[in-house]
Formats: structure tokens, C-alpha cells, sequence
């Protein structure tokens, strides 16, 4: 962002002008208001208000047909959410670097979309992928990526792809976690916290290396165990609901999600011997010797991670 906080937005841009790591910023009654420029030659931009506390976002197309300027505004006051998408009890993600405000990302623009968003197979072709980096000291029981499509002012879809605990630094401080989702458009977004179902207890969560047998590079070994009661002697839970994430840190600090080869669908299976769940990641296109994260979330246990570091 811009400012670290109001009173020394003066100084913030005898510093560094108007430019907010690469993007031009100006501040609104609520927030601040980001623009950069999309071409065929530039196709991801980074949106960052770590300045106040507010979080990076992150936006990437696939492929961009025109020159146009995407805006990001950040907000406040949050729109209502969809009652048969996300259960009673969902709250807005409320950041430990701002004094506790949620925050709502809202997409404008120069091109002939709703508020002014490009349009798809005219202004770029392919999914937009979206990252979204905050900070966040309490307790993560099921995340939730918010979207709201169109023109509608109600959260009305989960978009979340991906999670991590890894810490991404913007240009002016750092944060974590990260998500990430897919959207054919541009709308409003923000980060929702769901309530857990059940009463599940968190057990562990290891990997280990082992051995494929077709040949090709080891893969890693997720257990996740979990208990319908005490982790000693409970009974194990199979979770349908958990999800994998890996993620690492590039050079700038910046989150990302590697692609991962398809292993076993790519997902949990139960182990009915041992009562775990485990889940096999592909080490193909893993850079040698660096060290991931990976991070489990569902609606039956909090956010959980761990790490291993790629053979």
C-alpha cells in the first residue's frame, strides 16, 4: 500500500510518490485504490496494501488480448453472504495488522465489463487466478475464498483452490496465510472463516519420502490423523472434506502454488489399517533441496501444516 497508516500518508508518497509496487495509488473515504496496466507483454500485477495492514493481491490472467487498467479498491464494510454457500456462523477473516477490520477487495477498471472489468475473449482469454496474502494471528478453522460474480453485491461463491502458512512479504511488511482461487471474471472477493462440523480432535500431520515403484522421482507421503475423540485411543476419522495445499516462497518472498503431476486424483484416501488419512505428492517439477509447505484445511479440523524439503 501506499501509506502505513493515514496520518503519514504525506510521507509515504514524498517517498515513494504515488507508486505502490509498481501500481498507482490513491486513498479513499475507506481504504485505497490501486491501478495497474495489463498487456499482452503483462500479464500478472501485484496489488499491495501491507502499507495499513490490508493485505497483497494478486492477479494473474492466462492470456491478455489488450492493453487495459485494472483497479483494485479495498474496503471496510463487507457485503452479506450467501446463506446456502456458506453456513451460519461464517465470518469475515478479521486481519491482525489492521486493528481487527475485514477486508473487501472490489475490481474496476477501464475496459466494457460490469465497473468498467475486461471481458473475457475480448480483453483476455482463460481462467483469472487470483492470490490473496493477509495477515491473521487467530485461529483458521475452514477458509473460504469469497467471490462475488458480476455485478451482484453478494457473496455468492467459494473460489478457494489453495491455502498456505508460508509468509509472503509485499513492500511494506509481510503476511500470511495466502489463498488462492480461480474466477472466469472479475467482482469483489474477501477472506471468510467457516465453522468447523463436529467435534473432531487434530492428531498429527507428517510426510515422508518413499520410493515409486514405476521409476520416476520418490514421492512424499502425507498422514493426516484425526480422532472422533482423544487422539489416544480415539476412534480415527475418515475426512472426505480435507484438501492439500503446496506451497513454496520465491525470491521475493512471494507465495506460490506449484503444479502438481496427478497422483491418485489428487486427494485423501483412507487407510483403514492404520485409520489415517494420506495423501501422495508427486515430486515431479519440484525444485531439488527447497523446502515447501504444505498445508491441510477442512471443515472437520483448523487449518494444519507442515513442511519437507524436495529430494
Amino acid at each position: 500500500m501506499c501509506k502505513r497508516i493515514f496520518a503519514l500518508l504525506a510521507l509515504t508518497f514524498g517517498l515513494f510518490g504515488t507508486q505502490c509496487w509498481a501500481a498507482t495509488c490513491t486513498p479513499t473515504e475507506e481504504g485505497m485504490s490501486c491501478t495497474n496496466t495489463f498487456s499482452p507483454a503483462n500479464t500478472t500485477n501485484t496489488y499491495d496494501f501491507t502499507g495499513s495492514g490490508d493485505g497483497v493481491v494478486v492477479v494473474q490472467f492466462a492470456t491478455v488480448l489488450t492493453t487495459f487498467d485494472l483497479t483494485v479498491t479495498f474496503t471496510h464494510t463487507i457485503d452479506p453472504f450467501d446463506p446456502t454457500e456458506f453456513p451460519a456462523g461464517t465470518i469475515c477473516v478479521p486481519y491482525s495488522s489492521n486493528g481487527g477490520r475485514c477486508d473487501q477487495y472490489n475490481f474496476t477498471g477501464t475496459s466494457g465489463g460490469p465497473n468498467g472489468v475486461p471481458v473475457k475473449n475480448t480483453d483476455y482469454q482463460g481462467l483469472i487466478t487470483l492470490t490473496l496474502s493477509y495477515s491473521y494471528f487467530g485461529t483458521v478453522h475452514d477458509p473460504a475464498f469469497a467471490h462475488a460474480p458480476g455485478d451482484i453485491t453478494t457473496f455468492t461463491e467459494n473460489i478457494l483452490t489453495s491455502y498456505s502458512s508460508a509468509t509472503s512479504c509485499g513492500l511494506f511488511g509481510c503476511e500470511d496465510p495466502t489463498m488462492g482461487g480461480t474466477v472466469p471474471g472479475l467482482s469483489s472477493i474477501a477472506a471468510l472463516d467457516e465453522p468447523l462440523t463436529g467435534n473432531n480432535t487434530f492428531c498429527s500431520l507428517t510426510t515422508s519420502m518413499t520410493n515409486n515403484p514405476s521409476g520416476q522421482k520418490p514421492e512424499i507421503e502425507v498422514t493426516l490423523t484425526e480422532a472422533s475423540g482423544a487422539c489416544s485411543g480415539g476412534t480415527g476419522v475418515r475426512d472426505k472434506t480435507a484438501s492439500l495445499s503446496v506451497s513454496t516462497t520465491d525470491s521475493n518472498r512471494n507465495v506460490i502454488f506449484p503444479a502438481l503431476k496427478n497422483v491418485e486424483a489428487n486427494k485423501f484416501h483412507w487407510d483403514n489399517k492404520n485409520g489415517v488419512n494420506e495423501y501422495d505428492i508427486s515430486t515431479d517439477g519440484l525444485v531439488s533441496g527447497q523446502t515447501y509447505t504444505v498445508t491441510v484445511f477442512s471443515s472437520l479440523i483448523s487449518v494444519q501444516s507442515t513442511t519437507f524439503v524436495a529430494p
